[in-house]
């Protein structure tokens, strides 16, 4: 795996877990000050390290990422703040750097004190640390992920991607920390442009069980080590969201690497160039930060737990965006979809009943009709048999189309299993 030019990662054990194989503390460094964005949770009670981290990104600058797995600093009151604040600190005196371009996260159980020794000691022994070893650090921010979740892009610049989440995933985002880094050159005001918009067509359209959790945050890091100069102004932003209302476009990009017979690179490349002023290597950037974050999603979502299957709906021809948004979400949050796909039962009936049941907003049913891997699966009656055969794949995309007006998007979810259950009902014990 390859890390942008001027960044050094590493992961070890600290003393967070009890499990001394078990890697839970890690860092991102980057040689100088990077331009830098983030996406943090909307919930409403959220973790220290948040409090924290949306105060240092203020000045769009930052020059490292702390990383605790196992305890996420929720709900530990002032203590858990002073020792959030203290992390960066102590960080800081390691590495010489200002304690306001640390960035914390913390992941793990809510409402348990961290110990502040075993904290103090992980961020003093950074400075001893300081290697590349992006396979360590993708395994210290794990909690109850299966396997670790990473992704990059080196050609004439680098990305490197970082994720971590498997339950509590909910749009807005998920229990999720995300991390990309990059040695192009990003303005930080243009970085959160891009970070805004990556952040909404990935990570706030995946779904594992509805919960929204009090950690989430996702990160992008620029160093500009390699001089390679983007600009995502957010007139070219608009019109980026005006072309995936286009189905054509829309299908194309959503499929950017989903498809290995046919990335779509060379078509979306084409009209881009026609619609908006992005160079090529903007073109090439921004849709290659896009596969890695989509690619990071999808993995969080495979790794949903207890998940054995996951699948993608999109929505088309929809009224709003609004209404896009809510029978999209609506239907990937249904325990009553997610236990149909589980046992690859093709009961549209759920379907009809999840796009109904989104009932304050007003769009009429009359021309809805619902595919399952191209196969019509709503209201045309085909041979049952056959509708089986593609909800038994590990990989299920339905499309909803409304036939009533021009917006598209795309949501990805996973079935509901009893290993959830099990799961989480023995968290904590």
């Amino acid at each position: 795996m390859i890390v942008p030019k001027g960044f050094y990662c590493n992961g070890w054990h600290a003393g967070i877990k009890k499990d001394k194989n078990k890697k839970d503390f890690g860092f991102i460094f980057s040689e100088n000050r990077a331009n830098a964005a983030a996406v943090f949770t909307r919930n409403k009670f959220v973790g220290n390290p948040i409090i924290v981290g949306r105060e240092h990104i203020k000045d769009g600058k930052l020059q490292c990422i702390i990383v605790n797995s196992g305890n996420s600093n929720v709900a530990t009151g002032e203590e858990g703040l002073k020792l959030a604040y203290d992390s960066c600190h102590w960080t800081a005196q390691a590495l010489q750097i200002s304690e306001k371009d640390v960035l914390p996260s913390s992941t793990g159980v809510i409402g348990r004190k961290l110990n502040p020794d075993t904290i103090k000691n992980a961020c003093i022994s950074i400075k001893d640390y300081l290697s590349i070893q992006p396979q360590n650090f993708s395994e210290a921010i794990l909690t109850t992920d299966l396997y670790p979740k990473t992704d990059f892009f080196n050609e004439e610049f680098t990305i490197t991607g970082f994720a971590k989440g498997a339950g509590m995933i909910h749009p807005n985002m998920a229990t999720m920390l995300a991390y990309v880094i990059t040695d192009c050159e990003i303005d930080s005001l243009v970085l959160k442009n891009l970070t805004h918009f990556i952040a909404n067509k990935t990570f706030n359209r995946i779904s594992v069980d509805s919960d929204t959790s009090t950690s989430d945050t996702f990160v992008i890091m620029a160093n500009g080590t390699n001089r390679i100069k983007l600009n995502y102004s957010q007139d070219n932003i608009k019109k980026l969201e005006m072309l995936l209302n286009d189905i054509d476009f829309f299908r194309k990009f959503i499929n950017f690497g989903n498809n290995p017979k046919q990335d779509y690179y060379e078509e979306l490349s084409f009209i881009l160039k026609q619609k908006t002023s992005l160079n090529e290597n903007e073109i090439k950037f921004l849709l290659q930060i896009y596969k890695i974050t989509l690619n990071l999603a999808k993995k969080i979502v495979s790794d949903g737990e207890g998940a054995t299957k996951i699948f993608r709906v999109n929505i088309l021809n929809a009224p709003n965006q609004t209404i896009a948004e809510k029978i999209g979400r609506s239907i990937i949050n249904s325990p009553l979809i997610k236990t149909a796909i589980f046992g690859g039962d093709p009961n549209w009936g759920r379907f009809i009943m999840a796009i109904g049941k989104v009932f304050e907003e007003k769009f009429d049913t009359e021309n809805l009709r619902i595919y399952c891997n191209e196969k019509e699966f709503y209201p045309k009656n085909i041979d049952i048999s056959l509708l089986e055969q593609e909800m038994k794949k590990k990989e299920i995309y339905f499309e909803v189309d409304l036939n009533q007006g021009n917006v598209c998007d795309s949501f990805w979810g996973c079935d509901l299993t009893y290993d959830y259950v099990k799961l989480n009902s023995e968290y904590t014990t």
